[in-house]
């Protein structure tokens, strides 16, 4: 049986996913295209409804995301900081470039291999969410673990408050040429300043949060774009306004380009990581799925579209990028400290004006803020399916959405965690605040990029007979192949961040896999808390009815206090009202 909804032609949800109501009827085939929107509305009795329940109307086919704004939403969330800042980093991590240049290469194949696994759970669940309600359909035993695990990660660890610290950074530097490490309680205060001015501007209008993301999208590529054709100006012989005599231009650089040098496990680690952060944002469009336009026949054509050739355009841009900084830059130029590798291509290109010495990082720092309005965008979606499933404090707050149509509540979540870690996070000398922020990002991504992949094998054999899930774009041995080489290779790199490096950095090497690990150990204590021990003090945890429609996805659960908790309820409503009186 295929997942595509394309080949359900009554419903819009594929009929794998059905789940019942309180009253045993099925949701997941009540949305019909050709109704009114008022009767889209979920159908609950009076009985199903209380309180304690958010309502989340559908949202119109003409209000959702075209090709292109899903394909901005990732390109803008891929293209930041890495490919400005990471080719040196890596460089001086891996011994040469021509082992630079096949990392670059093997981690866009990589980052491809997750998408093509992410796609077919976007097919199979088109609601936005991505890891975590891929998580809770993989993994139903035990009740909530995997999903609570997951949460704390993505809310704790997925912020990208390390963008605003760049940003700052940067912003300053422009302004005070020739300082490598501005006052960082500046760095704060303008780090702080861009978190909130963007939370606000996805609080008080999505049109324009998308408008936005757009525009620094295409601005990104450009200037992405004009680097890699200086690079080539280059390569044809072009001499550059800042070369001076003895310094190595054009072809020539690549005379020992297959030269290298033996490095420690946690110095190939280092480059790891740094590629990969540049290809972070790939899983974007999975974030937003519900509010990505589903054309009648074909629903998932615009999700697969946009995603696959957003990655392939970005994979390309990396590694041309990468050639023309090659080809203009010495290696102890680009292994020489100061300025980021974009900006000494820029110096010895058109010579050190005032433009490339101050201009040059506002460019790069607008790069950086797109990234943010695009992350922003959609980790306040996945952060909003958190709250539904009622499983945080505040959680019905943390749920809300603004009559601006947005997820008002959950952006104030996002704006709460980043703000922590802008304002406690230790000295950003030498970009050392960046770097703890961006590692543990990467380190908690991957675990939860491995508990999905392995998850898809989970759903797989869950079922048999005619239920069984299939996956739509390849065959299932393809899949299973490629899950095979994914998840190794991301224990691998989960195994290098622990390696110890021959001399411990100012933040210690074992920071970022501990804190993350830490977290990961608190989701356990929490699961039993929340799972286990409430319970057994009388506060069960209910199901509420699934309504699926048009994408919105609902799925709650509520305590409802019985044995110890439901006596001692009772007593505390007799003991208040009989003070009342006698008051």
């Amino acid at each position: 049986m295929r997942s595509d909804i394309s080949t359900c032609t009554q419903e819009a949800f594929p009929p794998f996913y059905r789940r019942d109501n309180l009253r045993g009827v099925s949701t997941s085939g009540e949305y019909d295209r050709r109704k009114a929107l008022a009767d889209l509305r979920p159908r609950l009795g009076d009985d199903d409804v209380d309180d304690d329940r958010v309502q989340y109307p559908p949202m119109p086919e003409d209000k959702k995301l075209g090709y292109f704004s899903t394909a901005a939403l990732i390109v803008s969330k891929m293209i930041g900081t890495g490919v400005f800042a990471k080719p040196s980093v890596v460089l001086a991590n891996c011994g040469g470039k021509g082992v630079a240049l096949f990392l670059w290469v093997a981690c866009g194949l990589m980052s491809l291999a997750g998408l093509l696994i992410y796609v077919e759970l976007g097919i199979t669940l088109p609601f936005s969410g991505a890891e975590v309600v891929y998580v809770e359909e993989c993994y139903p035993r035990p009740k909530y673990l995997a999903v609570i695990v997951i949460a704390l990660l993505f809310i704790l660890l997925t912020h990208f408050a390390g963008n605003c610290i760049a940003f700052a950074k940067l912003v300053l530097q422009a302004f005070e040429p020739g300082t490598p490490n501005p006052d960082y309680r500046l760095q704060k205060f303008i780090a702080l300043c861009l978190l909130t001015g963007v939370c606000l501007l996805h609080i008080f209008s999505r049109k324009m949060g998308i408008a936005v993301n757009n525009f620094l999208a295409l601005y990104k590529v450009g200037l992405v774009t004009f680097i890699i054709m200086c690079g080539f100006a280059a390569m044809a012989g072009g001499r550059g306004k800042g070369v001076h005599t003895e310094q190595g231009y054009g072809l020539e650089n690549w005379d020992n380009a297959m030269a290298t040098k033996a490095m420690s496990m946690w110095e190939y680690s280092n480059a790891i990581l740094g590629v990969l952060w540049a290809y972070t944002g790939w899983e974007n469009a999975n974030y937003v799925l519900s509010e990505v336009r589903r054309p009648r026949g074909n629903e998932s054509k615009v999700f697969k579209v946009a995603a696959f050739s957003a990655i392939g355009l970005t994979t390309v841009l990396y590694v041309l990028a990468n050639v023309a900084y090659f080809t203009v830059l010495t290696d102890e130029e680009l292994l020489a400290g100061g300025d980021m590798v974009a900006a000494k291509f820029f110096v010895k290109v058109f010579g050190n004006g005032w433009f490339i010495e101050r201009g040059f990082k506002i460019m790069v720092a607008l790069s950086i803020m797109g990234n943010f309005v695009s992350s922003t965008y959609g980790l306040a979606r996945v952060k909003q399916e958190i709250a539904k499933l009622r499983i945080l404090p505040y959680s019905k707050y943390f749920a809300r959405q603004s009559h601006y149509d947005t997820p008002v509540g959950a952006l104030v979540l996002h704006w709460f965690i980043a703000a922590a870690f802008i304002i406690f996070t230790p000295s950003n000398k030498d970009d050392a605040a960046y770097n703890l922020i961006t590692d543990l990002f990467i380190y908690g991504s991957n675990w939860m990029i491995i508990t999905v992949s392995l998850g898809v094998v989970c759903l797989r054999y869950r079922r048999t007979g005619p239920s069984r899930w299939e996956p739509h774009m390849l065959p299932w041995w393809v899949l299973l192949a490629v899950i095979g080489i994914y998840v190794p290779l991301n224990l691998f790199i989960i195994v290098l961040t622990w390696w110890p490096p021959f001399k411990q950095p100012e933040i210690p090497s074992f920071v970022t896999p501990g804190v993350a690990t830490g977290i990961i150990v608190a989701g356990f204590i929490y699961w039993i808390v929340f799972a286990k021990i409430m319970p057994w003090l009388g506060f069960q945890i209910d199901s509420q009815p699934d309504e699926l429609v048009d994408g919105s996805r609902i799925v709650t659960y509520k305590r409802v206090k019985t044995g110890f908790a439901e006596k001692a309820s009772i007593w505390w409503r007799k003991y208040m009202t009989s003070k009342k009186r006698q008051e």
